[in-house]
């Protein structure tokens, strides 16, 4: 069966990324629409983002790359700090050639180079509230198809829809797998920005007196980490963003909103987890940001189903981890390796086709939301006594050690030189 018109939800990097890979492929492509609930080309959450060589790689065949680069600033590894010592542990990903950037500057950059590329539709303001689908996933021509209403009374006819729309998937909760929801991990994020006094200048050091922010430094401690970057050309804002163990506020969104909304109480806490340390300056920078956002980070439970009939899951609507660094370059790896299963859509079912993404992608996903968990529980959070926080220091640097032994195999691979399923 050919598939003439995919249908994606979600505008951000998974979904733009795999607008633009099958507007790219060979043809016959099909058509493609990505609808975003969002009224505007603008994500939801506004901090910065660490893009590997992986990810850039990818960016740069889909056109993104060239107009993004200038946009952020190259990272020559992510320094972790001791909290109590002041002392390094190490730098993960030393001398590869990464990009830190804003997330805003990403999903721009990709809704600026689709609109150059003919052939995706980008809808924005679009709620989908009922997906059906007629016919079976596995036939021939005649096969059938699947139809979307929209809040507003339209309805949108596709031969397949793709599930990019996080961790909270109305394609997930309409049809591959409504009883898989997302569980909150035990911590939530809280970020800024500061603007310093000058360009590339932060008044924080590590306890031998050398400068703590080269480009990205994380100072980890027994409470909880703390990021501190620049994300742009001009360094003059620097992104503060602190991981703290807290309770869930309730299972509503208001409970978290409410929380968030007492800036100062959100900023007494990020305080009160890092005003002990040998990290000469940092209370300082912190007691300098007022607007703090506070959001809970949420997973997916590993596993899980990405498919169904027509419907496939992409990103983190089907593998939602913590974030850790390569979480946005996965997603774009998504995107990408889907239009590689695709090209085959002329002579593979639907059905066949998820199956093939779901053999190709799922050992790799497994591999990394294992890794990330571990990272994720061991960042630091609630107080579980100053000799344990001796040890995941030392596991740390092990953990980093062996990290810069595998960073040449870590960013070799290729999903488009994978070999695609019999």
């Amino acid at each position: 069966m050919t598939i003439n018109h995919v249908v994606i939800l979600g505008a951000g990097p998974a979904g733009l990324a795999a607008a633009l890979a099958l507007a790219r492929s060979p043809a016959p492509s099909p058509r493609v629409t990505v609808l975003e609930l969002r009224a505007h080309p603008a994500p939801a959450l506004g901090g910065t983002i660490n893009l590997t060589p992986l990810a850039m790689r990818y960016l740069d065949r889909l056109g993104a790359g060239a107009r993004l680069r200038p946009r952020g600033i190259p990272v020559r590894g992510i320094d972790i700090l001791s909290l109590r010592t002041g002392r390094p542990l190490g730098r993960m990903w030393d001398g590869v050639d990464a990009l830190r950037v804003l997330r805003q500057e990403l999903v721009s950059a990709l809704v600026e180079t689709a609109r150059e590329a003919g052939g995706v539709e980008l809808r924005y303001g679009v709620r989908v509230i009922e997906i059906e689908e007629w016919g079976v996933a596995d036939g021939g021509e005649d096969a059938g198809g699947l139809v979307l209403k929209l809040e507003d009374g339209e309805e949108i006819r596709a031969d397949m829809l793709v599930g990019a729309d996080g961790i909270h998937s109305v394609a997930r909760r309409l049809v591959v797998e409504p009883e898989r929801k997302p569980e909150y991990s035990g911590k939530a994020a809280a970020y800024g920005f500061v603007q310093v006094a000058e360009p590339g200048s932060v008044a924080v050091t590590r306890s031998d007196g050398k400068p703590a922010v080269e480009d990205t430094t994380v100072v980890s401690g027994q409470f909880g980490s703390i990021m501190m970057t620049f994300g742009e050309p001009d360094r003059r804002n620097l992104h503060i963003g602190a991981v703290m163990g807290m309770r869930e506020q309730g299972e509503s969104r208001e409970g978290w909103k409410a929380r968030g909304d007492d800036r100062l109480q959100v900023k007494s806490d990020i305080l009160k987890r890092f005003d002990n340390g040998s990290v000469r300056g940092l209370v300082d920078v912190v007691q300098e940001l007022e607007d703090w956002t506070l959001y809970p980070v949420y997973v997916l439970p590993p596993g899980g189903r990405w498919s169904k009939g027509r419907v496939l899951l992409i990103g983190d609507a089907a593998h939602a981890m913590p974030p850790q660094g390569e979480s946005t370059g996965l997603a774009i790896e998504d995107g990408v390796l889907l239009a590689r299963v695709l090209q085959r859509h002329t002579s593979r079912s639907v059905s066949q086709l998820c199956d093939d993404f779901f053999t190709l992608r799922q050992k790799t996903i497994d591999k990394v939301y294992k890794e990330t968990l571990w990272r994720w529980q061991h960042a630091g959070g609630e107080d579980s006594g100053w000799l344990w926080g001796i040890v995941v220091e030392w596991m740390s640097m092990v953990f980093l050690t062996l990290m810069s032994y595998r960073k040449e195999d870590y960013f070799a691979s290729d999903v488009d030189k994978m070999q695609l399923p019999e």
